[in-house]
């Protein structure tokens, strides 16, 4: 009962349980499958009656048939009509009954032995494909992680002609600056000329770039090609790790190559956000101050991975006004959490107040737009040097204290295929605050491509970029 498409008894709907009266033919629905049922009756013509009851002929099966049910044990009859050869006594009915389960048994295995044969092939057919998926999905992964580190070292070789491009046109700017305020008589053809050769390099570097671009959508096939030859059905944590996956690449890691177990790592710090207010807030004054526009701008200028957005929301929750406790380093102020040194060396003025922990209007460290921009020209920096275009070394570096990372960066081999941050913790304990650091901006950075599916209420920052 209950049946979608209907049962149906001799071709009329049933609406409720009724007493079968066979012949009957029984319908599915409108699958044109049905069953017909009828009664066939069969019987032992014996006789009864008293002249033929002692007849020879006719009393021979039922005398074998009582004999067979009196003496024998339900396994003993079993043994009997199942054994391959005949015992002495056995009588024609008993002899029927065998040849009829034998020709049925018979029947049965030939069927069977065709079942295997088929089953046999079938699995023949579905180990060569397996094979050949095997053999396909290693042949894409290979492709995709060689094309993965070719963009790494064109990333790394454009990023650093864009650091001597910028430096040749801060010299140049300042030389002619000189010239014009001392009025000297140098040849002004011959800056006009330097300035012409630094323009055609932009040029080329800019045509160098949308080439690494081209590469990059050529690489997001080869990996799309690897993940479609693997048989996964979709689920939450598919799609989380498939987000996971996104960020590592964008930051600068093989998502093809995640060590094992570094999924449920992201997701021990997802659960931290989760468990806590501090992103919402945060993420609430970065919308608030419209401050995501700036870092996107000063990012994507220096040719840098977006995801570093998140790297001041672990500083200090985008506060232009945090101050860090002092150290023998110095006191670290502002949105990107600033030393006076590194500051310095990146155009930024630190301020007479620069050893007190207070606030100071002077201290440019403390101008979110100036900052952001020193900011994203340091990430850079070490980004095409040592940590060789890994996304994650740059943010342990930044944490970690740029100096002190070096050295144990300069250990490895000087190449993005051997200098990244997956062999990196293979080699090299990090202390757990500069780890805790990495893992927190990572785990933030997955949670903002989708912040509703993780349980937050806000839009994903990255969501109107042009990387986007």
């Amino acid at each position: 009962m209950n049946s979608t498409n209907g049962i149906y008894i001799n071709h009329q709907l049933i609406q409720e349980k009724i007493l079968l009266n066979p012949p009957v033919i029984i319908s599915l629905g409108a699958a044109n499958i049905s069953l017909e049922i009828e009664v066939i009756q069969e019987s032992i013509d014996i006789p009864l009656n008293n002249e033929n009851i002692h007849s020879k002929t006719a009393s021979e099966p039922l005398v074998q048939i009582e004999r067979l049910n009196q003496n024998l044990s339900k396994d003993k009859l079993k043994a009997r009509l199942l054994a391959k050869t005949e015992a002495e006594d056995v009588g024609d009915y008993t002899r029927m009954v065998r040849k009829i389960i034998h020709e049925d048994r018979t029947d049965y295995s030939k069927g069977y032995r065709k079942i295997i044969v088929w089953l046999g092939c079938l699995f023949l057919v579905f180990a060569g494909l397996v094979t050949y998926q095997q053999m396909a999905l290693m042949n894409a992964r290979t492709l995709a992680i060689g094309m993965f580190y070719d963009i790494k070292a064109l990333e790394v070789s454009l990023s650093q002609a864009e650091i001597r491009l910028d430096e040749s046109a801060e010299v140049l700017d300042l030389t002619l600056k000189v010239i014009v305020d001392q009025k000297l008589g140098i040849d002004r053809e011959r800056i006009k000329s330097e300035r012409d050769k630094l323009a055609n390099e932009r040029k080329r570097v800019l045509q160098e770039r949308q080439k690494l671009a081209n590469m990059k959508l050529k690489y997001q096939q080869y990996v799309d090609e690897a993940k479609s030859l693997r048989i996964r059905f979709p689920s939450d944590a598919q799609y989380e790790e498939e987000l996971i996956a996104k960020v590592a690449r964008e930051l600068g890691e093989s998502e093809l190559e995640l060590p094992e177990g570094f999924v449920a790592e992201v997701r021990k710090y997802t659960k931290y956000w989760q468990d806590s207010t501090r992103m919402q807030q945060a993420i609430d004054r970065l919308e608030k101050n419209l401050y995501a526009p700036v870092i996107i701008e000063a990012l994507e200028k220096e040719g840098l991975p977006l995801y570093f957005m998140y790297l001041p929301l672990q500083e200090s929750n985008y506060d232009t006004h945090a101050i860090g406790p002092e150290t023998r380093f110095g006191i670290a102020k502002g949105a990107w959490q600033f030393l006076a040194t590194t500051a310095q060396e990146y155009g930024l003025l630190p301020g007479p107040l620069i050893n007190a922990r207070v606030f100071d209007e002077k201290d440019e460290r403390f101008d979110f737009v100036r900052s952001t921009k020193a900011g994203a020209k340091y990430l850079k920096h070490i980004y095409s040097t040592e940590a060789q275009a890994s996304g994650l070394l740059v943010i342990a570096s930044y944490n970690y204290g740029h100096s002190r990372v070096k050295s144990l960066i300069s250990k490895m081999q000087d190449n993005p295929r051997d200098r990244n941050f997956w062999k990196f913790i293979q080699q090299h304990n990090l202390p757990k605050e500069t780890y805790d650091y990495v893992f927190y901006i990572f785990s933030a950075a997955v949670i903002a491509e989708d912040p509703k599916h993780f349980g937050f209420n806000f839009n994903p920052p990255l969501a109107f970029s042009n990387a986007q």
